[in-house]
């Protein structure tokens, strides 16, 4: 009889190889057959369940996005409510880790996103769940409007992501988190709220 193959496993070895690839060669050599090489095989031991690159990628970006929710969501729920989006800020911004590859394989995705239906309809899905947790940290935190604070948050740590990895000797991680960091503490909060005034900006 064959040998029974967990399906599970195998995409987390197909993602765990993909990752490799990344990490030694950068993520534009990311292919089927390097990944299957990778694994010691065939390119079908990659495409009996991934049939395309992009597929590939996702199943990679999948799994760290998993595991990103678990940490992030355990980070804040550690800290007071008034600290929680400034604790999910610096969570975002510091690398560990395979994330600062992880995040040259998102570029991949997004380069192709507009041609790519599941790879468009996967990055709407992650921006909408992402987008909500901080609308939820700076909700939490005593925001005056805590739906634009979390667009204006969202739309930094993603130019910051882009920014570490096209120029990270410019761009280190402590100078884009205190940018953004200072940035968001800035932005008007309910009076009263977590001791805060209205506006914790002293020019607004």
């Amino acid at each position: 009889m064959p040998r029974e193959v967990d399906t599970g496993k195998r995409l987390a070895d197909i993602a765990d190889a993909t990752v490799r690839v990344a990490l030694t060669s950068g993520a534009q050599a990311v292919t089927i057959r390097s990944v299957a090489r990778e694994l010691g095989g065939s390119t079908t031991l990659v495409t009996n369940y991934l049939p395309s690159r992009a597929a590939l990628i996702m199943n990679a970006l999948d799994r760290a996005r998993d595991r990103w929710r678990d940490e992030r969501d355990q980070a804040v729920a550690e800290v007071p409510a008034p600290g929680r989006l400034a604790a999910m800020l610096e969570w975002s911004l510091t690398s560990a880790d395979d994330d600062a590859v992880m995040r040259t394989l998102i570029l991949e995705i997004v380069a192709n996103a507009a041609v790519e239906p599941e790879l468009r309809e996967s990055l709407h899905r992650e921006s909408v769940e992402f987008q909500s947790a901080l609308t939820s940290a700076a909700t939490d935190a005593g925001y005056a409007d805590p739906a634009r604070v979390a667009k204006l948050a969202y739309l930094m740590l993603r130019g910051a992501y882009i920014a570490t990895t096209e120029d990270p000797d410019h761009w280190d991680e402590a100078q884009v988190r205190e940018v953004i960091v200072d940035a968001v503490a800035g932005l008007p909060r309910i009076a009263g709220r977590h001791g805060r005034a209205v506006h914790d900006d002293p020019a607004a």
